[in-house]
């Protein structure tokens, strides 16, 4: 008697062991091969997936710096084959609740990320975007160049970036 307690006790238990895995979304970088400036370990996005009436989604990237960068600007895009559109950019200093993870604990997040630290990154309220093609998320994690920049299309230095695409619920499923 005592083990069919068990048994309906962890098969009510196991599924929460799995609900942090269900916001995480599947990623790569953006240039294919990782970046010399870091990793990005997890993509969290909420909600998940994002229906028709959701307006905006939270983002949070989560990596490991390995060196040092400084005056950091976080950029979303929307992309396709056909479309680029800027979703918001964020200074780091200022995105909420951003941490850098010393001993396990999470700290408020110098400016700059300093080098062989953790850190964790949420974007919140991030319009959702429908493209017509196949489209994927960007987060872009840029440092200001303001030595060697002349024009605004050069004042920023690509230092990690990564895609992803977002799942969304079906218009024509959520209705039925």
């Amino acid at each position: 008697m005592a083990t069919s307690y068990v048994r309906l006790l962890l098969l009510v238990l196991a599924p929460l062991l799995f609900l942090p895995a269900l916001c995480a979304v599947d990623f790569g970088y953006c240039n294919k091969n990782g970046y010399d400036y870091g990793n990005f370990s997890r993509v969290e996005i909420s909600p998940n997936p994002v229906g028709p009436e959701d307006n905006y989604l939270n983002i949070t990237v989560s990596g490991y710096a390995s060196k040092q960068m400084n005056n950091v600007t976080i950029e979303v895009y929307a992309k396709s084959k056909k479309t680029t559109d800027l979703l918001g950019g964020y200074s780091i200093c200022k995105v909420g609740n951003a941490c850098v993870i010393r001993s396990g604990l999470c700290f408020s997040p110098e400016c700059p990320i300093e080098a062989r630290t953790k850190f964790v990154l949420p974007i919140p309220k991030v319009q959702v975007d429908d493209l017509e093609d196949d489209f994927k998320y960007v987060v872009s994690l840029l440092e200001d160049d303001l030595v060697n920049s002349s024009d605004y299309d050069e004042k920023y230095i690509e230092r990690m970036c990564v895609d992803f695409v977002v799942p969304m619920l079906d218009s024509t499923l959520d209705s039925a």
